[in-house]
């Protein structure tokens, strides 16, 4: 990568309209159903369909900076770009305004910015800078220890805030890119065997007795034993987000009950309903038919997004590709999950139609970096 001539060579036809088309179609449906579940403040610049709107201004012209660079020219600058990830994660600890028990963000006036987000690009561009050279056999373990060593150490500042949800997302962008360089597919096969096999053995005899608070354990054993929703103390406390879910997601029907008539958001049945239920207000509103269109549009996210990676022109550009379609992935399979109850609520949000500021513009970001590789894989 080093040696390359950095020369412009971009074949504008090659610009992916219908990926870039597909996202601001989910940030757009996001938008609607953000307005539509949350009342007006009565001052617009306070509600959040306007601060999405502002921030996917911002995502917009982060996307146009990153296409009119050269994404080899960003190689150069990773590692400055993992070391302000770090600083900025130890600043929200430092500095960051708590929500719920939370440090999540950092405050700039009237913005926020949410540092894992960013966190997110600077481990995929990290991690494919490091492991793209190594491409000869099976993976060295000093190279696999290296690539968890990358991953870890952002992880376990998110941890620290404590956001379990956010810090999750950076383990299947590393399984996902250790695989693609090499790593012996026995071993992730024995891994993924003894993940299974001791998992339920430390959520009994460690976590749960040890480590996790009470509410985790109960979102858990919600999904465990279905069970307890039959208990109407349990319906009330900690089965009530799962519960209204399932009911917003079922009361949609075929076509839904239309935009801003959903009763489960718009009567503040269903808590969060603009950040990690986003789709149970979508479901209520635009039904069966809605969700399905939302699942096709990510759908095609990933599959473009994989078929670009095929034709990459370097191994760096194929690797960022794949960690952005395997966190995208990632994110809706359980984000899904968590509204139809069959996954715990860990807090993972639906990207491009979630409320966030910082995770639209990482996303638009990340976007722009798959169609800066697709315009010049013919570069010289």
């Amino acid at each position: 990568m080093a040696g390359i001539l950095l020369k412009e060579t971009i074949r504008w036809r090659d610009f992916d309209g219908l990926l870039l088309l597909a996202a601001l179609s989910l940030i757009t449906l996001g938008t609607v159903e953000i307005y539509s579940s949350t009342p007006s403040t009565g001052i617009i610049y306070k509600d959040f369909w306007f601060k999405q709107l502002i921030a996917l201004g911002v995502g917009l012209f982060a996307f146009v900076t990153i296409i009119l660079t050269d994404y080899r020219k960003i190689y150069n600058f990773i590692p400055y770009i993992y070391v302000g990830s770090l600083l900025l994660l130890v600043a929200v600890l430092i500095f960051g305004h708590e929500v719920k028990g939370q440090k999540n963000w950092i405050n700039f006036g009237p913005m926020s910015l949410q540092p894992s987000e960013l966190a997110k690009i600077a481990v995929i561009l990290t991690l494919s800078k490091y492991l793209s050279p190594l491409r000869k056999g099976n993976l060295p373990w000093k190279d696999v220890a290296i690539a968890c060593l990358i991953t870890a150490v952002p992880m376990g500042l998110i941890m620290l805030q404590p956001d379990t949800g956010s810090a999750l997302t950076f383990i299947p962008v590393l399984a996902l890119l250790l695989f693609m360089s090499g790593f012996n597919l026995k071993l992730i096969i024995i891994a993924a065997v003894t993940a299974i096999i001791v998992t339920p053995v430390t959520y009994f005899q460690v976590l749960k007795p040890h480590i996790l608070k009470p509410y985790q354990i109960m979102r858990i054993e919600a999904v465990i034993n279905p069970d307890l929703f039959e208990q109407p103390e349990f319906r009330r406390e900690y089965g009530y987000q799962t519960l209204q879910s399932v009911i917003a997601v079922g009361s949609g029907g075929l076509t839904g009950t239309g935009v801003t008539k959903g009763t489960q958001s718009r009567l503040g049945f269903l808590p969060e309903h603009h950040t990690d239920f986003i789709a149970s207000v979508l479901a209520e509103e635009m039904g069966f038919v809605g969700s399905i269109s939302v699942l096709l549009l990510y759908l095609f996210i990933i599959t473009r997004s994989i078929g670009i990676a095929e034709r990459a022109r370097d191994r760096f550009g194929m690797l960022v590709i794949l960690g952005f379609a395997g966190l995208v992935f990632f994110h809706v399979i359980i984000n899904i999950g968590m509204v139809i109850g069959l996954l715990p609520i860990i807090g993972i949000t639906l990207p491009l139609m979630s409320y966030g500021g910082s995770s639209v513009l990482s996303m638009m970001i990340l976007i722009g970096l798959v169609i800066n590789i697709n315009l010049r894989r013919f570069a010289n």
